[in-house]
């Protein structure tokens, strides 16, 4: 195993969005309440056509539209957000966003967008590691993580996941093919 890996991050729309969607429907699960909304007025509409009393089929008309309608434009919303960021972002073509180390005594990264002081953190410090499907996301606190996509580091994708596992803990590590937990 090398003693440090580099990573010169180049970022594109597609990893991008990949890992926004990742974030917010699989790690954070932000799918269940609308669900739930949705499947409580659902069973609302149905119990108000069982009734059969006037205006019955109205009220459940509204609450059908009200229950199936919030979701998608909570969802479609998310989706239109992370299409702006990354147009923000001018990720088309991919760019150079970070430069990552990994080294024995922790993580080191360097904006290449801005100039500023180098992060420096420690292995403890680091939340967890996700291995997705191109992509590796490197979670530095539960509400910031870097993007490690594959083929940009000086060693193999592999090597990589595999120094990460080393250095934070096989429990921090959770690969895609493997149960997710919070």
């Amino acid at each position: 195993m090398p003693q440090e890996i580099v990573i010169p991050v180049k970022l594109d729309e597609k990893t991008f969005k990949r890992f926004a969607r990742f974030d917010m429907f699989i790690l954070r699960k932000h799918w269940v309440r609308p669900l739930v909304f949705s499947l409580l007025l659902t069973a609302f509409a149905v119990a108000a056509l069982l009734i059969k009393k006037e205006q019955s089929g109205l009220i459940a008309a509204v609450l059908l539209t009200v229950g199936l309608g919030l979701p998608l434009v909570y969802f479609g919303s998310f989706l239109s957000q992370v299409n702006v960021q990354a147009m923000r972002q001018r990720l088309d073509p991919p760019r150079s966003v970070y430069l990552v180390r990994l080294t024995e005594a922790g993580l080191e990264v360097e904006n290449k967008q801005k100039k500023e002081a180098p992060l420096l953190l420690s292995w403890q410090e680091t939340q967890r590691a996700f291995r997705a499907k191109g992509c590796i996301y490197l979670y530095v606190s539960p509400v910031k993580a870097f993007l490690l996509p594959d083929g940009q580091a000086d060693a193999s994708d592999a090597q990589v996941w595999e120094y990460l596992t080393a250095h934070m803990g096989a429990e921090k590590c959770v690969s895609r093919t493997s149960t997710l937990r919070p």
